[in-house]
């Protein structure tokens, strides 16, 4: 192996053929099936809702774009974790714990490097979602099951975006 872990191909084909224990076509066969293929970054994205329901729901929309997704509930444990440094956001507004998600955002704000925040809740008050959109977030979604094509879409285009890879596998 080398030194970041990976297996010098070229090595192992000479030195095997070398000895003559094995014939080329079976070593390649055999090797190709052990290689990965190199992937594309996964983006860490932090899902802070406190509904379970809508969790599972946001997680489906989530599975095709990333093996790297945490929930939290409450705000105060998002915040305990924010030093891991998401690429992305989604945040509610109404969360279990004492802050809510308006809360969530103004810390954020007070960070050097804030990550795109979707900010996805069903409190449609007129001076809730003026202030949120003062505080500036990438989108604001209305939380139903009837938009969550809608928030899946803004993931992928926020992470093509800010991170210049494709964010949804083929």
């Amino acid at each position: 192996m080398g030194s970041n872990g990976q297996v010098n191909l070229r090595a192992l084909v000479d030195n095997q053929l070398i000895a003559g224990r094995i014939s080329l076509a079976v070593l390649l066969k055999h090797y190709w099936h052990k290689t990965k293929p190199m992937q594309q970054p996964q983006a860490k994205i932090f899902v802070v809702e406190d509904n379970p329901v809508y969790q599972t729901l946001v997680l489906k929309q989530l599975e095709n774009i990333s093996q790297d997704i945490h929930v939290f509930s409450t705000g105060e444990n998002f915040l305990a974790e924010i030093n891991h440094t998401p690429d992305l956001i989604i945040l509610d507004y109404n969360l279990d714990g004492i802050i809510n998600g308006y809360d969530v955002l103004k810390e954020l704000k007070k960070l050097a490097c804030t990550p795109p925040v979707i900010f996805f809740s069903s409190n449609l008050e007129i001076s809730v979602t003026s202030s949120i959109l003062k505080l500036g977030v990438a989108e604001y979604i209305e939380k139903t099951i009837f938009t969550l094509p809608r928030l899946k879409h803004s993931i992928t285009k926020i992470l093509e975006s800010s991170m210049g890879i494709k964010a949804v596998k083929a």
